[in-house]
Order: structure tokens, then sequence, then C-alpha cells
């Protein structure tokens, strides 16, 4: 379903597959309930890189319901491993209603480790969105070709 939209982007494949990159990056940080700070980083970094706005909001949607919790547990556990920073936090049990109890030093762990796991999934997102807005770009020219061969 996205990835047709994610296609369809009147841009360079180079300007979709930065903000797929930048979508990836913004959506590698914590959900804070009632804070599009996902969506937010992806626009922000996009603009400024001059990328696919449209495909940086899409691309935030890496993390979703279905795997905050991974997310939060390599975040914490990356985050944990970095920063000296000793919080009662078991990210197996975590539930959404716990955000705020953590705290701030909780939520500093989770975020520096959202940066630490944004940059190499965004740089790795970056490439193969490249090849993919490649393929069908390629694929669409042929199509194309080949219905006016024939007519």
């Amino acid at each position: 379903m996205y990835y047709l939209k994610v296609m369809r982007i009147n841009a360079s494949p180079h300007n979709i597959a930065m903000g797929i990159a930048c979508g990836v990056f913004g959506g590698c940080f914590p959900v804070i309930p009632g804070l599009p700070l996902q969506t937010v980083i992806a626009v922000v970094l996009a603009f400024l890189t001059r990328s696919s706005k449209i495909a940086a909001a899409i691309a935030t949607w890496i993390s979703n319901p279905f795997n905050w919790l991974l997310f939060y547990y390599v975040q914490f556990k990356i985050g944990t491993f970095f920063l000296p920073i000793n919080v009662n936090f078991d990210p197996a049990a975590w539930q959404v209603s716990d955000f705020m109890e953590i705290g701030w030093q909780g939520v500093s762990i989770l975020i520096f480790g959202g940066i630490v796991l944004g940059i190499p999934l965004s740089i790795l997102s970056y490439f193969i969105a490249l090849f993919f807005v490649r393929r069908y770009r390629r694929r669409k020219t042929l199509r194309a070709l080949a219905r006016r061969k024939n007519i």
C-alpha cells in the first residue's frame, strides 16, 4: 500500500531514498504518547537534507504498535551500554502506560539508544530504497516502451 505511494512520489530516486532514510532514523526514536516526535524529527531532517518529506513521514512507520516493544528493548540495551545511567526498567515486561514512570533518565537512555540504532538503519534503508525506486522506475519505463511498441 505505502510502497506504491512512495514509488509514485514525483522526485528523484536519491531524494526519495534520502526521505526514507530520514524517516527510518526518526522512526527509531521512542514513541512518546501525545507527541509526534518521530514524524517531526523525520520531516525536519528531510527539510535539512532537501529530500522527500512524504517519504520521510511514511517511513517513520518502521516502528509501529506491533514492534514498539522490540524497538524499546533494543534502544534500552544500546542506551544502557553507552550511558552510565542506572534505571530500574525491564523493557521485556514494559507497557505504554509505564512510559511516564521511567523518568527523564529512562527517556534519555531510550533516545540515545534510538540515535545509535537509527544511524546504521537509516544508512542501510537509503541504499535499499534507492535500489527499489530505481528498479520500479526502470520496469515502469520498460512496460511503457513495450506498450508503445505494440501500438
